[in-house]
């Protein structure tokens, strides 16, 4: 228990010999502490070092130092602890402050902590957690299982690098999925692993239904809206008046269409495009969502908490309800829609001469998904005369706008996504790898040149941009020398756009390009949103924002705000702190948003492997690590390990400025982009293979 007069003898004890370290027994020798009072004396310090009142390092304490140390806040990152690393990370804007797992206290993956720079090294700052500010996670999603005697929980996030013991286990059973309510974080210190009380049994574990459930739980995503907002979506007026239809520029009459995946029912952008004397005029219609969906609303403000919407195979958790998505403001065929339309005026040789931006009304003529597209492209199926005719100059315009951003520094990376294949049952059957088409191209041309232009429009006040800065230097002097030891040959030019262009360019198969592709990906920063525009680097564009999805991003209903404000002179309706404040959340919402999704896909995948268990694949080495090779299936989009311990035939070792693992008697290599044999071993907390020789 935890003791004031033991705090301000300890306190006094270390302050008085401070910096040296005391070890536990020393304190207690040095205050004279009663045998009896030993339990309390590891309270009270723990209570301390959470408190920010004493260090702990190597499980020695010492008095926090006065004056000028800077104790800073930050997120911890366990992503590398949970991978059996000795060191973690603190996100501490600018920097990620490196942790030795010793110093982490009992910190977990994205809490809120504060900690202390203790020296700087090659350019990198290592420090010391000194408290727990805020916890992520009051609940831990995860499977029970019983372990001599005992029960745990093994986490389904796969950043949280403990198990829990359970103490409450309210009827639940071995091999359920469930929740537990976390009711003591542990000590680290004392090696106790953190505890709680399982307070809702959601399932099966395994069944596929009950694992994305569990995600949603995990990272607490909002699975219903409140009662205010559904009260307030009742007053919504569907029907459009004549009067707003006379103060919008009317377009119904325009060959007009949408484009979206199969199983879209958000249709938030439709397209047209019309030849005349002068060249092409092409038209971007973004569905008028702020016409419905007022700043001071509580559709809003549920909307800027969500900060977008959340996509999983099967299953989608909306920003906006489904009346106004999929519906009100969702673009279907021989439905009248408010729009807001960029209208881009192209020469014959598809330069672009003018563009301008106004308040709408459309009628979408039909609604395509990709595949029906591609289908046409290729020659296999027919539509009406005057579509065709559009969707062939469309293609064209849509190749000549690739080749002038390819010009201006786009980067085109080849990182497929996975497509889940499910039966009836919700089963996953089969693993594909997506595949960016000319349909995909198409849209993603149209819609990156109304966003362009929308975000030059609000350059000149406050805004919200999608930002995307620039690599630092060390991150591709690292990734230079790496593929030096490959033989290909990175370049350094002045622009970083051009270095990355031509490397890529340089590549010698589609093997380098599966290996490398991503290595450059990681060498990059993270795109976010922001109030400063610092450009677009992946995209070579000195202005850009979102503009065009308001029914899933919550950044796109901001900027149509202010767009609508500025076409009516109006000042803006957001303060620099609103859009700071906006911008911030949806970074932290996509995040959240990234993470969930790949959750849900590698719990799909996993299910899916277990059937294959025993069975033999082809794969390409992707990544190597002291004690692993990180390999990627050649039939599935899927990747995981073999454990180098697990490789009898000889002695590896890594070697990291070589980027290989040679055999220590034999002499055998393996490097990246190698061809392997496998045989999927088992599917755990990882999927494993073993080699085939």
């Amino acid at each position: 228990m935890y003791d004031k007069k033991l705090e301000n003898k300890i306190l006094k004890l270390l302050e008085d010999n401070s910096p040296k370290r005391f070890r536990v027994k020393d304190i207690a020798h040095a205050i004279r502490l009663n045998k009896h009072l030993h339990k309390d004396l590891l309270d009270t310090l723990f209570q301390l070092v959470n408190k920010g009142k004493l260090n702990l390092h190597n499980r020695k304490y010492s008095a926090v130092k006065s004056g000028k140390t800077k104790i800073i806040s930050g997120i911890f990152d366990a992503t590398t602890l949970a991978k059996n690393k000795s060191y973690a990370f603190v996100k501490a804007d600018p920097d990620d402050i490196f942790i030795s797992s010793e110093d982490t206290l009992n910190a977990y993956h994205n809490d809120i902590v504060k900690l202390e720079i203790k020296y700087q090294r090659n350019g990198k700052k290592y420090g010391i957690i000194t408290e727990i500010v805020k916890r992520v996670n009051e609940i831990i999603i995860g499977s029970l299982q019983q372990y001599n005697w005992k029960y745990y929980i093994v986490p389904d996030n796969s950043r949280i690098h403990t198990n829990f013991v359970v103490n409450g286990l309210n009827n639940a059973r071995e091999g359920e999925k469930v929740v537990l309510k976390i009711t003591n974080w542990g000590n680290r210190e004392l090696f106790k692993l953190p505890a709680g009380d399982i307070v809702e049994i959601l399932g099966k574990a395994g069944n596929p239904d009950v694992e994305v459930l569990g995600v949603l739980k995990q990272y607490n995503l909002p699975l219903e809206f409140p009662s205010e907002v559904i009260t307030e979506l009742q007053s919504i007026n569907e029907e459009i008046s004549e009067y707003e239809i006379s103060r919008r520029k009317d377009l119904r009459d325009l060959l007009t269409f949408t484009i979206d995946p199969e199983s879209a029912k958000d249709f938030d952008d439709a397209i047209s495009l019309i030849e005349d004397d002068d060249g092409f005029k092409l038209f971007v219609h973004i569905a008028d969502v702020s016409h419905y969906i007022k700043i001071n609303s509580n559709l809003f403000k549920e909307a800027a908490e969500r900060g977008n919407s959340y996509y999983f195979p099967k299953r989608v958790i909306p920003m906006l309800p489904e009346k106004i998505s999929n519906k009100i403001c969702s673009l279907r065929p021989a439905e009248d829609k408010l729009t807001v339309t960029v209208e881009t005026s192209f020469s014959s040789d598809h330069k672009i001469k003018a563009q301008k931006v106004y308040n709408s009304i459309i009628c979408s003529d039909a609604r395509f998904n990709y595949e029906e597209i591609d289908d046409f492209f290729e020659g296999n199926i027919k539509f009406e005369a005057e579509m065709e005719n559009t969707l062939k100059k469309m293609r064209i315009l849509s190749a000549s706008l690739k080749k002038a951003r390819i010009s201006h520094g786009y980067l085109q990376l080849n990182i497929p996504e996975t497509v889940f294949i499910f039966d009836d049952e919700g089963h996953v059957t089969d693993l594909q790898r997506s595949q960016e088409t000319d349909s995909h191209k198409m849209i993603e041309n149209f819609m990156l040149a109304a966003n362009e232009f929308i975000a030059g429009e609000l350059s000149s006040g406050k805004s919200i941009y999608r930002i995307h800065e620039q690599p630092d230097e060390e991150m591709l002097i690292k990734l230079k020398d790496e593929l030096a030891v490959y033989d290909v040959k990175m370049e350094m030019f002045p622009n970083k756009n051009t270095i990355l262009q031509k490397l890529l360019a340089a590549l010698p198969n589609d093997n380098f390009h599966r290996v490398f592709d991503r290595k450059i990906l990681r060498s990059l920063k993270k795109a976010k949103y922001s109030v400063d525009n610092l450009g677009h680097f992946g995209l070579g564009m000195e202005h850009y924002t979102h503009f065009t999805s308001p029914i899933r991003r919550i950044s796109d209903l901001v900027i149509h705000n202010l767009i609508k404000k500025k076409l009516a002179a109006a000042s803006s309706p957001f303060s620099t702190a609103d859009l700071f404040n906006l911008a911030d959340n949806a970074s932290k919402r996509e995040m959240i948003a990234d993470e969930s999704e790949r959750e849900v896909d590698m719990k799909n995948k996993m299910i899916f492997m277990k059937k294959h268990l025993g069975e033999e694949f082809t794969a390409i080495i992707i990544g190597i690590r002291n004690n692993i090779i990180i390999v990627e299936l050649d039939r599935y989009p899927v990747t995981g390990i073999i454990e180098i311990s697990s490789m009898k035939d000889d002695h590896y070792e890594y070697y990291p400025h070589l980027y290989r693992l040679i055999g220590k008697r034999k002499g055998k290599i393996y490097n990246l982009t190698d061809k392997l044999n496998l045989m999927l071993s088992k599917v755990d907390d990882d999927i494993y293979f073993q080699l085939i020789n």
